[in-house]
């Protein structure tokens, strides 16, 4: 009994633990981080043949997945494998390519979008017709719980345009590009009847919907900008080249590649004629300036003014132009005379965009278009090396021609202006002799660039100006003409030199009159101050003169005065007592003032008591007393005017009382 007791024991113990490993084993946990593929080992339909994914039950690994949880599948039917979720960052794109699906159709490269949830459903992916390969369709920056068994997930990084360049993408996939094309037609951008579902592709983001509206293999004609793009790189192959840049003074021909093939007509051979010019067509009927249509081929007629642009270098091949001055030089170089310019260097280390008008075949006209110096005979058979630089200009309208006849700038300088150029000098200097070329420098520099400018006239060329910078003649030549000139030089010099010693005689005769000029100057003042003072003297003399004069004519005058008073006052007497009585008084008053001595020292008289003399005297005296004016008429008394004394100093004051003589003016005359 106990035996079996602990058989039974034993046996349910085993079965507990068989059910629950059982239990444990059919249990599966999916992290956050994971995604869970479940694989049917038993128990359900078999594939059918070329399936690789099953669904729907299907025995085999399962497209569908579990999301992050506990899950209890039965461990002998079902297994459980798990996988990291895709993670895509925000500078990155996933292309995905499909292991189950449909087969691709016969000359497609990758599978139609489907509706999958992202790929994140796989079995809606193969219900609904996914292809199997890669697909157009990316998975964007994001975090994604994709079945790793049915897609096979690969990280790229997106696509970057960066500032000043530009994208130039090319389709791998959609309709073939026809023959005739270089550049793949522009898809549609609304639906039409041969492309219903045709709508924008977002700047070939939407891969599909570049499909669905007819876009071609090929070269595409829109570019991508300055961005980021999430692209199929698959799809769509992006080439990042520098936008183009049109520099000042130039301008850009473009050349469109866009379109079909322009179809030949049938060439006949045209006669040619005795003087063909530029004016003749050269080019084939279809080969002819276009108006700006982009979807057609040809040279475009209105060039593209200086500015960058976003070109698409495979639809359009642009061709500058210079439309400033072009400098065209022949010189030598190692010549320390010639003409100096800005010349590249032997290992330039800049790139050839520094001189965008040269192609690869202009490589000798890379230094401004620079030729070695013309070599000319003249008439009398001397070699001459002539330099010259000329300046040509094409202008912006012409631009289109240029390159439409020549293909570029150089084969215009090399196939017309340099021989054009050379053969005029060389011309020129055959008609003259090697001195009269080089004398006649000026006109031969006019000529040649009047012909020119006729010349280049007919390729749409402007001829600005042309200088003959340098012309190296045969020493041999220049012996002759130099000695020559050397003596006609030193004659010259001679004569100079003589006229030189001439002036420095004058120069000397100058510096010595200026040297001894502060004496004659001092001479000439001293003269002057000698003169004056003698002339003070005189002055001083003349003013002593008059004053003693004038003192004494005062003191006269006087006395006159006095005089003429006292005789008025006698002559008043006179006329009252008469002139004897008048004297009479005064001897009388003299006597009496003992001015007159009446009385002798020594009396001598005749009687004995002296009165004989008295009684003489007596009797005299009593006769003039009782005879008026002693016996004699009494005359009128009249003064006699004496003028007065004039010197020069007083000559101005006298002249001014009245019209005598300045010398001895008149006195107003008074009577007695």
């Amino acid at each position: 009994m106990v035996d079996i007791i602990q058989v039974v024991v034993l046996v349910a113990g085993f079965a507990l633990a068989a059910t629950l490993v059982f239990f444990l084993k059919g249990l599966y946990l999916i992290r956050a981080g994971e995604v869970g593929v479940l694989v049917k080992r038993l128990g359900g339909r078999k594939m059918p043949a070329g399936q690789v994914i099953a669904r729907h039950g299907e025995i085999g690994t399962q497209a569908a997945t579990l999301m992050p949880g506990l899950y209890w599948r039965m461990p002998v039917v079902w297994s459980m494998r798990r996988s990291k979720v895709v993670q895509v960052a925000e500078t990155e794109i996933a292309t995905v390519e499909a292991i189950d699906g449909r087969p691709l159709p016969k000359g497609r490269l990758l599978g139609d979008e489907v509706e999958c949830n992202q790929f994140q459903d796989g079995e809606a992916f193969l219900d609904n017709g996914g292809f199997k390969g890669p697909q157009v369709a990316i998975i964007r920056p994001g975090t994604y719980r994709i079945n790793p068994f049915l897609f096979y997930v690969a990280k790229q990084p997106a696509t970057e345009v960066g500032s000043g360049k530009v994208g130039v993408v090319t389709a791998q996939d959609g309709q073939p590009l026809p023959p005739k094309f270089i550049v793949a037609p522009q898809p549609e951008v609304a639906p039409t009847a041969a492309h219903p579902s045709a709508r924008p592709h977002n700047f070939f983001q939407d891969g599909q919907a570049f499909l669905d509206s007819g876009g071609f293999r090929g070269p595409q004609l829109d570019t991508l900008q300055p961005g980021r793009y999430y692209i199929n790189p698959t799809l769509f192959q992006v080439q990042i080249d520098e936008v183009a840049e049109v520099p000042p003074g130039f301008v850009a021909v473009l050349r469109s590649n866009i379109g079909e093939e322009l179809d030949q007509a049938d060439i006949q051979p045209v006669p040619v004629t005795d003087s063909p010019d530029f004016d003749q067509t050269i080019h084939a009927a279809v080969e002819r300036l276009l108006v700006p249509d982009r979807n057609r081929r040809g040279i475009w007629r209105n060039p593209v003014a200086p500015g960058k642009y976003n070109l698409n270098r495979v639809a359009f091949t642009a061709y500058l132009v210079p439309t400033s001055a072009i400098m065209v030089d022949w010189a030598r170089s190692d010549r320390p005379d010639a003409p100096s310019l800005s010349r590249r260097p032997t290992d330039p280390v800049v790139d050839e965009s520094d001189y965008p008008y040269l192609t690869e075949q202009g490589e000798k006209g890379l230094s401004f278009f620079r030729f070695g110096q013309l070599l000319v005979t003249s008439k009398d058979g001397f070699k001459l090396e002539v330099d010259v630089r000329m300046v040509i200009r094409i202008l912006p309208e012409n631009a289109a021609f240029v390159i439409a006849r020549f293909g570029s700038v150089f084969n215009l300088i090399q196939q017309i202006v340099h021989p054009l150029i050379d053969a005029s000098f060389r011309n020129n200097a055959g008609e003259k002799k090697a001195l009269e070329f080089v004398q006649g420098r000026s006109q031969l520099q006019e000529e040649a660039l009047n012909r020119a400018r006729v010349q280049f006239a007919k390729y749409y060329v402007e001829a600005q100006n042309l200088l003959i910078s340098y012309i190296a003649v045969d020493p041999t030549l220049l012996a002759t003409q130099t000695n020559k000139e050397i003596a006609i030089q030193q004659q010259t010099q001679y004569e100079q030199q003589a006229a030189a010693e001439q002036r420095r005689i004058a120069v000397q005769e100058m510096t010595a009159r200026a040297n001894l000029q502060p004496k004659v100057v001092e001479a000439s003042y001293q003269v002057q101050i000698n003169e004056n003072l003698a002339k003070a003297a005189i002055k001083q003399a003349e003013g002593v003169r008059d004053s003693t004069r004038i003192q004494a004519d005062g003191n006269a005058a006087a006395i006159r005065m006095v005089g003429e008073a006292q005789a008025d006052a006698y002559h008043a007497q006179a006329d009252v007592l008469g002139s004897d009585r008048v004297a009479l008084v005064k001897v009388m008053e003299e006597v009496r003032d003992g001015n007159i001595r009446v009385t002798p020292d020594t009396l001598v008289t005749s009687g004995g008591d002296g009165s004989g003399a008295g009684t003489l005297l007596t009797a005299y005296l009593a006769k003039l007393l009782t005879e008026p004016n002693a016996g004699k008429p009494a005359e009128a008394y009249k003064r006699v005017e004496h003028p007065d004394y004039t010197s020069d100093l007083t000559k101005d004051s006298t002249s001014k009382k009245g019209k005598g003589s300045p010398e001895h003016p008149q006195s107003d005359s008074r009577e007695g």
